[in-house]
């Protein structure tokens, strides 16, 4: 069956110039030559100018089959228009001149690709918008190969189906030569036939576009965008080298006529290099033709692994930045690879950036559920303004038999996969991703911007300050619960906590959180008479009993290493104060309430973990930090005074300059005991300075404790509270507004 005059039914509001058109909805007609030619497709080139006032839209038209043209137009402005058509021929009178109008209302329908818009990038150049600013969020789908027969008319319109109902709005589909094939293998064909008789592409056959015109405007019905890459260009399919330059600038001509008009993403080929993106090498010249004939200029880019640079004098021929990842899934979810899209972002000027493949689900038995989400979280809280993912199965279009993907890298005989589309279709991580872009849009997510400084290294952080917090954060073992800490919480700001399931979309409520500022120091110094005054000067060291490593008195200065625990014998009571110079290279803590070397207090500065904290030790064991204190900026040479009353303690830590106080904490350790220093682990040497204890300064009440205020902390990091269960996790933190 011909779809020539079929495909015309199939327009979303199909209009010829006489009945008017709709804002953002293609409208298409025709034009007969009396005049004949050999190879219309070669022989002359046909465009078409829409007129609005000062403005203008020179849309180019296809040759449709015998004497005719037709053009496409989507317009981008309500009102009057007119329009002519013109031709390379000037003698042929049917195709110049003509002139006819065409009148523009505004648009009915509610297809979420047209209804708010072009889509175009957005004014800060970090993501996509509709042309009334309404932000859109690229979820892509991986289906290089699904214009070829083996994909049926019936299957494609049932992963279509899946796929909108799973939330993607974007595929990646190749329209012209495949990967892993030779060009115009038979393979490539779909209902009516191949693309072009020559590999020069000097010969199109329309009928094979007709069938690719259902299946792409199919997408557009279901509001899927269709991403459509024109050419591949890794060594074993290089379409510039087979077909030339001249062949794809006639295939780009043709695509840009039979599909500007609808809402579509340009991916100019596959796997070519990556100077193309900074405007040098043969692409780039492509891209620069694709360019100048695209009447909307539709965000156009490239398909390469790694993203452009930023060198002065690089004019780049791109309008958002596509890069990839891996399809090992240990190398994909890897720092150094998230760390493509952390690079790209960097770059200026700024542009929209998202990975176009990665790890396809089920590729080679492998990259499941888990790592989709790990990707997909990565990347969007890394700066990305969407995600591509695919499938094994899908992207090649497999069938039981016949799996598409015989790669000619391997010479055409080794298979990636026997995986059907069918199977790949249902995939847990399709549905997995899906869930992560409806949480996403309860937000504004496009006000996004990645903080690391938010949290700990194997998390990964993005949000607006003071506003919203999302934190992903990977499982870190079968059996580990433990949160990640968020850090430079804002003062006075109450956030809502929650864990969200990745993978189901299930919420688990945290309560609130409030950071009420900087602890204050609830005493100053010593303002009683000390009871013992050491500045390690003498020899004599009798008073002082290691329980740990050895430690020695060099130069005014007790010295020791990993493993200090050493006490001063003659010094023991229940509520006393003691304070202490050392290094802020290595830990350094002071001992209160010393009662053997399984039991005491010690406060403590930590350096790995830039953090001044309590541990009340009990029968050996550390039990949690209490009252920690992130210390993100500290000098070489500190000041640790530590202070117990009754069932109550403090430490503040300062460098003469800059102050930090952890709050008033609770202990558990209430029996008088000896007083000393300690360091444990971090750090090869540490040198205690003069040491000094008193009785304790200060007397605090019982509501200064954080334990009796709940959701409110004297610290600006927020212990996440234990995991609903071992695996990966999002923590929002969402502003609670008065």
């Amino acid at each position: 069956m011909k779809l020539a005059n079929f495909c015309l039914a199939l327009f979303l509001a199909l209009a010829t110039a006489a009945n008017g058109a709709e804002q953002w909805v293609v409208a298409e007609t025709t034009f007969t030559s009396v005049k004949k030619y050999d190879n219309p497709f070669v022989d002359v080139e046909v465009d078409v100018v829409f007129k609005q006032g000062n403005q203008q839209w020179k849309v180019p038209a296809y040759w449709s089959g015998g004497d005719t043209w037709t053009v496409r137009f989507a317009p981008p402005l309500q009102g009057d228009y007119t329009f002519r058509v013109t031709c390379s021929d000037p003698t042929n009178k049917e195709l110049n001149g003509n002139e006819k109008s065409l009148r523009v209302t505004a648009y009915t329908g509610d297809n979420p690709l047209l209804k708010h818009g072009f889509i175009q990038v957005s004014g800060n150049g970090r993501h996509f918008e509709h042309s009334d600013g309404t932000p859109f969020f690229w979820l892509g789908d991986t289906w290089w190969k699904c214009l070829c027969r083996r994909m049926t008319w019936d299957g494609f319109q049932e992963l279509t189906a899946d796929r909108r109902a799973k939330g993607f709005n974007v595929v990646q589909i190749v329209c012209g030569p495949y990967p892993d094939e030779g060009f115009l293998e038979p393979r490539m064909a779909n209902e009516g036939g191949l693309p072009y008789e020559s590999v020069k592409f000097e010969q199109v056959n329309p009928e094979y576009f007709n069938y690719a015109d259902r299946r792409l405007k199919h997408l557009v019905d279901a509001g899927i965008a269709p991403a459509i890459v024109g050419a591949w260009g890794r060594g074993d399919c290089n379409s510039m080298e087979a077909i030339g330059a001249a062949g794809l600038k006639r295939h780009w001509r043709y695509l840009v006529a039979r599909y500007s008009a609808f809402p579509v993403f340009w991916i100019l080929a596959g796997e070519i290099p990556e100077e193309t993106k900074w405007g040098h090498g043969p692409w780039a010249e492509l891209a620069i033709y694709l360019r100048d004939i695209d009447p909307y200029h539709r965000p156009l880019t490239c398909h390469t692994g790694q993203g452009r640079r930023g060198a002065e004098g690089d004019s780049h021929v791109i309008d958002f930045d596509m890069v990839g990842g891996n399809h090992d899934e240990r190398i994909a979810v890897d720092p150094k690879t998230v760390a493509i899209v952390t690079s790209a972002y960097t770059k200026d000027p700024p542009m929209p950036v998202l990975v176009g493949e990665t790890c396809y689900e089920g590729h080679m038995q492998q990259g499941f559920g888990d790592v989709q989400r790990r990707m997909f979280w990565g990347r969007i809280l890394s700066g990305a303004a969407g995600h591509t993912y695919g499938a094994a199965g899908i992207w090649h279009a497999s069938v039981e038999g016949d799996p598409g993907c015989a790669s000619a890298a391997f010479g055409g005989t080794k298979v990636y996969d026997w995986t059907t589309w069918k199977e790949g279709m249902n995939y847990p991580g399709a549905t997995q991703l899906g869930i992560g872009r409806k949480l996403l849009e309860q937000y504004p997510w496009s006000r996004f911007e990645p903080h690391p400084e938010w949290t700990e290294r194997d998390c990964i952080a993005a949000g607006i300050p003071g506003e919203v917090r999302f934190i992903y954060q990977p499982r870190r073992g079968i059996y580990n619960w433990a949160g990640t800490v968020v850090k430079n919480l804002e003062p006075g700001v109450t956030y809502h906590t929650f864990y969200f399931d990745p993978a189901t979309g299930r919420r688990f409520d945290q309560g609130t959180v409030k950071y009420t500022g900087p602890t204050a120091p609830p005493f100053k110094g010593h303002t009683k008479p000390l009871l013992l005054d050491e500045t390690f000067d003498r020899a004599d060291a009798a008073c002082w009993k290691d329980y740990g490593t050895p430690t020695r008195r060099e130069n005014a200065r007790l010295v020791g290493g990993k493993g200090v625990v050493t006490v001063a014998e003659t010094i023991g009571d229940l509520n006393l104060m003691a304070s202490v110079e050392a290094n802020s290279d290595a830990e350094a803590g002071i001992i209160l309430r010393f009662h053997d070397a399984d039991n005491y207090l010690v406060a403590l500065y930590s350096p790995l973990l830039n953090a001044i904290f309590w541990h009340d030790r009990k029968d050996g064991q550390w039990g949690e930090m209490l009252g920690r204190v992130r210390v993100p900026e500290i000098g070489p040479r500190i000041q640790l005074a530590a202070a117990a009353c009754g069932e109550f303690a403090a430490l503040v830590l300062t460098d003469g300059q800059r102050t930090y106080a952890t709050p008033i904490v609770k202990v558990g350790n209430t029996t008088a005991g000896k007083t000393g220093l300690w360091m444990f682990q971090i750090g090869e040497r540490q040198e205690f300075g003069r040491f000094a204890v008193s009785a304790t300064p200060f007397d605090p009440p019982p509501d200064s404790l954080e334990t009796e205020l709940p959701g409110v902390i004297r610290t600006d990091e927020y212990h996440a509270p234990d995991l609903p269960s071992p695996q990966d996790w999002i923590l929002v933190l969402e502003r609670v507004r008065p």
